[in-house]
């Protein structure tokens, strides 16, 4: 066998390893982008399905030209007090069903964070960008 048909074979070896390795990346990438995306529009249906006036208010709210770069929001009660400087998001135990409880559960899937201020009475969150995203497109 000469030493040019050895080349030959190594070169068509190492094109056909390559673009079976790339090709089978990018179909891969592909494939996991559209579970990806499949998974999130489940997420987002069954949360939406869990906690729609929760959303619907929050996305109202967003929609809202005042509020449109709102990121902070207040848990309040009627009953309480409140005074706060400026404008601000609001949302009340009174007019959802276990709101404390939806609230966390937005917390712990990311998509709202607790920015507490320590020593104040009254708790005080922020909306992700992902979040926000979300509600507005929908």
């Amino acid at each position: 066998m000469d030493y040019f048909s050895i080349a030959v074979g190594f070169l068509v070896g190492t094109a056909t390893g390559a673009a079976g390795t790339y090709f089978g990346n990018k179909y891969t990438d592909e494939r996991k982008a559209k579970e990806h995306e499949r998974d999130l529009k489940v997420f987002y249906k069954t949360l939406w399905l869990n906690h729609e006036l929760l959303l619907s208010e929050m996305k109202q709210d967003l929609l809202n030209p005042e509020f449109k770069y709102h990121r902070d929001f207040f848990i309040l009660s009627r009953a309480g007090y409140f005074n706060y400087r400026g404008k601000f998001l609001a949302y009340y135990i009174e007019e959802h069903d276990e709101l404390e409880q939806q609230i966390k559960i937005l917390v712990s899937h990311g998509l709202i964070t607790d920015v507490s201020e320590f020593g104040k009475n009254v708790k005080k969150y922020q909306f992700t960008e992902d979040i926000v995203d979300h509600l507005l497109a929908e």
